[in-house]
């Protein structure tokens, strides 16, 4: 058997062992944070200040469209995508991944396509009527999202992270996509990778998250194996989707960057820029669970 086999073997079984019952969440709102404690989008109280703009002309420069303007092949893509981790996230059938609602979007390496799934993923998931989601750009040095949606240098997660004054849903920033909120990455910090592990840091995801499942908060992580800061972000999470590139990033490449990952978290895969299939004869059916053959931005 080979080590790819034996990785992939791996994380089935991770996956088949790894689900359990969530004790009852609150029901009651966080006033210190101002997010949302409730289930269900209709609950969902959206961050207050002024609306940051999305500008699609500029993002689908990058190949991100809204939704319901993607080609349908596409939009069904991510559609496959978001069920098993929304059934993740609130325990459709009785179970749950422990924070699943967290959820971390990264790769092996840079240029694999993380930016353009996570921006992509975080669209299809707001236009769900039962979740609201939070885009948290936790690749903080190259700050991609930020970038794309305008707000570089603003602040965002690294100066919630250096000053503990500022309430964690003070920085969150509501946009003009219904059920879409976003986290910058925040300025520039000697310290961001100190920052990112810190008790801090815990302390601010579980404030966004932990109190209700409906509300989705997806990282833009850096990639695995070019920063230890993608592991810090990791252990916060329940669920990791691992952006590939198909045609590009090497086996053994994938397979050490998913044996840094703790096993015992929900670890799925997203095959990016597929041509004749779901990874063709270099990957053959180690990454059949998602697949993404849009393109990477």
């Amino acid at each position: 058997m080979s080590t790819i086999e034996k990785a992939m073997g791996r994380l089935k079984k991770a996956a088949g062992g790894q689900q359990q019952v969530n004790s009852p969440l609150a029901d009651t709102p966080d006033a210190r944070t101002g997010m949302p404690a409730s289930p269900g989008r209709a609950d969902v109280a959206r961050p207050s200040g002024e609306k940051l703009m999305v500008d699609f002309r500029q993002l689908r420069r990058y190949g991100i469209f809204p939704p319901d303007a993607m080609k349908p092949g596409v939009r069904d893509q991510y559609r496959r995508i978001k069920r098993p981790l929304l059934a993740n996230a609130i325990g459709r059938k009785g179970l749950s991944v422990d924070r699943g609602n967290l959820i971390m979007v990264t790769s092996a390496l840079p240029g694999e396509g993380k930016t353009f799934t996570s921006l992509n993923l975080a669209l299809s998931i707001a236009q769900d009527p039962d979740f609201s989601v939070t885009l948290v750009d936790g690749d903080v040095v190259r700050a991609h999202v930020s970038r794309l949606l305008g707000v570089r240098d603003t602040l965002g997660l690294l100066d919630l992270l250096a000053d503990e004054s500022i309430a964690p849903g003070e920085l969150v920033r509501p946009t003009t996509v219904e059920s879409l909120n976003v986290l910058p990455a925040g300025r520039p910090h000697p310290r961001n990778e100190e920052l990112l592990s810190s008790s801090r840091m815990e302390r601010v995801i579980s404030a966004l998250a932990d109190r209700n499942r409906h509300h989705i908060m997806l990282f833009d992580s850096p990639p695995l194996l070019s920063s230890p800061a993608a592991l810090s972000l990791s252990s916060a999470v329940g669920q990791v989707v691992v952006v590939v590139k198909a045609g590009s990033t090497l086996r053994h490449q994938v397979v050490e960057a998913v044996d840094l990952l703790d096993q015992s978290k929900a670890i799925n895969m997203v095959l990016n820029q597929t041509l004749g299939g779901i990874g063709g004869e270099e990957y053959g059916d180690y990454y059949q669970t998602y697949s993404d053959s849009a393109g990477a931005a």
